[in-house]
């Protein structure tokens, strides 16, 4: 892997990274309804298959 690409990666993942603890910030502390929540993960799901999927190309190519 080149430093472009673990660079891509690190800047991908730390992106990703806020949804997760924004949610726990609000399951936590602000105690937001369980469907706002349900809401939330569905939204990032996606965003994070697609993490995982560029991961997985970079790492066997």
């Amino acid at each position: 892997m080149t430093g472009v690409k673990i660079e891509l990666l690190i800047e991908f993942t730390v992106i990703l990274l806020a949804p997760i603890i924004h949610t726990y910030y609000l399951w936590k502390y602000k105690k937001v309804e369980k469907k706002e929540l349900i809401k939330n993960v569905k939204i990032f799901a996606g965003f994070y298959a697609v993490l995982g999927l560029v991961v997985f190309i970079l790492i066997f190519k």
